[in-house]
């Protein structure tokens, strides 16, 4: 007997419901295969299975569609209720180094027991937080098969896996081919590499981009007109990867250049949360004054680097703040080439004498006692943070107020509910009632930038 529920899904999925889009996923029971809410697949109803997430998908035994591609797709957001947790979880999940991370070291980070844990993903997910991380894994390791030559051995330690042999047989089990069968020929050079992020649609790649330019890093960040570039030291080393974009493929070429391969899964990673390309459209409130035209959420690769700029962009313009974090990366960042710069790490800034730049001792103090509290390990920036607690713990730091802590959770920590209500053109915003704040909650961050890109000139005015 079929539920409302499942019929419910079911009409969406003959609809192709964008708004649905990672939020389920279904199953065609004669062709095993599994797909998103909105594949061109048109499968009879009766032959569709509803499923909560890729992984269940695959441990029931259905491989991944190659037209809308469900296991390169974009991720979703959870927001509230228990949901929440999963959100946290599968936010660690994505942080994990190699096999560090277990079933208990989660459940610890989180605050809840092993048992109402695997509870919860078995609610949310139809599948265990192992079998989730081994989905994740094998999925990018089809994408670095497809999309580069690196040896399969190096391809297997990169996504987690310590043995070949598991990897193989992991990788047959999900695909129902070896990874070998997936091998393209591809004519790039040894050192580099280049891989295709799939993005939602519709995505406001220019106004991002702008953004970029007005905040960019001296020696770390090159900006244009059409791409994003970024330098990344390891060591004594560098690299660097270039992003750009194609609309009419709804995707993004990263073009990663002297980037190790045990570096890879944690670069894209940061790469997808800078970015936002989790972020779905659709799910922005339905107000008639305020248009998302694919806005997105500006995030950050370095939780750190981003959250000192923030403090340096205080109470002054983006062109006098960029130009205290060009001197604060010439006076205490570490010159890796001709033109490329890395910036200065917590340790470098927490006793340094940071107003010799010419910034106030407040905000110096307040950078250094940042990077004292990020340094002893205090202060979690990391999109996997408990928000609450990060707030906490910055608004308690002498010199960072209220806007400070917002744009800082907004960037570094992804909440897509912050919102800066002392900036001088929301200020004016909610002054003038321009805008129905109540309606736009959980998603206050992207009303900032919409009134930001659209209405950033005429309010600057008044």
């Amino acid at each position: 007997m079929k539920t409302d529920n499942e019929l419910t899904l079911k009409k969406i999925i003959e609809r192709r419901d964008p708004r649905y889009d990672g939020r389920f996923y279904y199953g065609v029971k004669t062709t095993k295969i599994y797909c998103r809410p909105v594949c061109p697949a048109r499968p009879k109803p009766e032959n569709i299975i509803i499923l909560k997430s890729t992984t269940e998908a695959e441990n029931a035994g259905f491989r991944p569609c190659k037209r809308c591609r469900p296991d390169l797709a974009p991720g979703t957001k959870f927001f509230e209720g228990t949901a929440n947790t999963v959100s946290r979880a599968l936010r660690l999940i994505d942080e994990e180094k190699e096999i560090a991370l277990n079933v208990e070291k989660l459940s610890d980070t989180l605050g809840v027991s092993d048992r109402h844990l695997r509870r919860l993903f078995q609610e949310h997910l139809g599948a265990s937080p192992i079998e989730v991380m081994i989905s994740k894994r094998l999925h990018l390791a089809q994408q670095l098969v497809r999309e580069t030559s690196a040896p399969l051995s190096e391809i297997a330690l990169a996504v987690g896996f310590q043995s070949i042999r598991r990897f193989n047989e992991a990788f047959k089990n999900l695909y129902h081919s070896p990874p070998s069968a997936f091998r393209k020929e591809k004519a790039v050079p040894d050192n580099q590499i280049e891989l295709e992020l799939m993005v939602r649609q519709p995505f406001d790649w220019k106004t991002m981009l702008e953004y970029f330019a007005r905040h960019e890093n001296f020696g770390i960040e090159r900006v244009t007109e059409t791409s994003y570039q970024r330098f990344i030291t390891f060591g004594d080393k560098y690299g660097s990867y270039t992003i750009t974009y194609s609309p009419d493929k709804s995707l993004l070429k990263v073009k990663l250049i002297n980037i190790p391969m045990t570096e890879i899964k944690s670069v894209i990673l940061r790469i997808k949360r800078h970015l936002d390309l989790d972020h779905n459209p659709e799910h922005l409130p339905k107000d008639k004054k305020f248009k998302g035209k694919g806005i997105r959420i500006p995030g950050s690769f370095d939780p750190f680097e981003i959250a000192v700029t923030i403090i340096l962009g205080q109470l002054v313009s983006t062109k006098q703040a960029k130009a205290k974090q060009k001197e604060l990366i010439l006076k205490y960042g570490s010159k890796i080439d001709e033109d490329v710069w890395a910036f200065p790490e917590a340790k470098d800034l927490m006793d340094a004498e940071i107003e010799t730049i010419g910034i106030t001792k407040v905000k110096a103090g307040a950078i250094r006692e940042m990077a004292r509290r990020y340094h002893a390990g205090e202060l979690n920036l990391a999109p996997s943070a408990d928000i609450e607690k990060t707030k906490a713990e910055l608004h308690s730091i002498h010199g960072i107020g209220p806007w400070t802590v917002e744009i800082i959770c907004m960037r570094c920590l992804g909440d897509s509910d912050a919102f800066p209500k002392s900036d001088l053109i929301i200020n004016k915003a909610l002054k003038a009632h321009m805008v129905n704040e109540e309606l736009w909650t959980s998603s206050r961050a992207y009303l900032t930038h919409i009134l930001w890109r659209d209405y950033a000139t005429v309010l600057s005015k008044n």
